[in-house]
């Protein structure tokens, strides 16, 4: 099988390459794995090299015209069915729909794909009713799950279905697959790569403003609240980076560069060349050399530990009190 676009897995990838080529591909795959590390874009490499009317071993092709037809979502015999509704869930009546479509002929391939982009799971009602055709289903029907994790499905689906888990790649490699497929130049790249632990997905979609966007205004929100709010204030300013560690990485990123700012302001340059009336400023008018330089050292501290997978909800905690504690509050 051919693996374009989808890095890293080096083990999922033989092992499904060789069930691919000795036909014994399971009929139900569950790919697990978080947000960004390719689920999706591994279901559309394997939904095309079942439809593929090429060479086995060079599946997908990517030329025939089943290939080029699946490429575009138009393949008759390939499925994606995906959540909807207040929860996001796969209900019953899309399954209901699998169901009746199951047992008709392929109308183009060999055999029926169905892919279930349950980013959100799918209902219990929704599995109940799928698991009679997943424990017998027609000649030649395959079924692809794209979870967040494979415990979202039920014990009686989970044990009629072989459980593939996708891992973040290298962020060596992730760095290069940034900069040659996407453009990112390789300082950014490597920076995003380390970020978000080789989460390619996360990457590409920080790539532009994204994240960053949202790093930058809350730096700006924290540090406002650091200067002239109380600790409640902080740690509600803070509160967005408690559920996520690259945010509260890149966060404390930026308040590194605004204490940063703020020191060198309070050394004399003149603040059009780095700041206008914005927190930077007002933090070297009212704050020390001193406490300026404690508030770089905290921030610094934060950010490496962020990188390195710490608790995110008692990192933004520590850091939140450490500052207020460097300004003497």
């Amino acid at each position: 099988m051919q693996f374009a676009d989808f890095c890293g897995n080096t083990a999922l990838k033989e092992a499904l390459s060789t069930a691919f080529s000795r036909r014994g591909l399971p009929h139900a795959l569950v790919l697990e794995g978080e947000s960004g590390l390719g689920k999706r874009t591994l279901a559309r490499i394997l939904a095309r090299a079942m439809v593929c009317r090429g060479a086995p071993d060079g599946a997908p092709c990517e030329r025939c015209p089943s290939c080029v037809r699946s490429a575009a979502g138009s393949h008759p015999d390939v499925r994606v069915i995906a959540g909807s509704g207040a929860s996001g869930q796969i209900s019953a009546e899309s399954v209901d729909r699998v169901i009746a479509d199951a047992y008709r002929k392929p109308e183009e391939a060999d055999c029926r794909v169905y892919v279930f982009h349950a980013a959100d799971g799918l209902s219990d009602a929704a599995q109940n009713r799928l698991l009679k055709l997943i424990e017998e289903p027609p000649p030649g029907v395959h079924f692809l799950f794209c979870v967040p994790s494979a415990e979202v499905l039920l014990p009686t689906v989970r044990s009629r279905a072989q459980i593939f888990t996708l891992r973040a790649v290298p962020v060596e490699e992730a760095a290069r697959y940034a900069v040659q497929k996407a453009g990112m130049e390789l300082e950014e790249a490597a920076r995003l790569a380390v970020l978000h632990g080789g989460n390619i997905g996360r990457m590409l979609e920080e790539g532009g403003e994204g994240r960053s966007a949202k790093a930058a205004a809350l730096a700006d929100a924290v540090a406002e609240a650091l200067v002239g709010g109380t600790e409640h204030e902080l740690l509600k300013a803070a509160a967005p980076m408690l559920r996520d560690r690259p945010l509260a990485a890149e966060t404390a990123g930026r308040l590194k560069r605004l204490f940063r700012d703020a020191c060198v302001l309070k050394d004399g340059a003149k603040a059009e060349t780095l700041a206008k009336e914005g927190p930077a400023l007002r933090l070297a008018r009212t704050a020390t050399e001193k406490q300026l330089f404690a508030l770089l050292e905290t921030a610094e501290k934060a950010e490496n530990a962020a990188l390195r997978n710490a608790n995110t909800a008692l990192l933004v905690t520590w850091f939140c009190g450490r500052m207020r504690g460097a300004l003497g509050k």
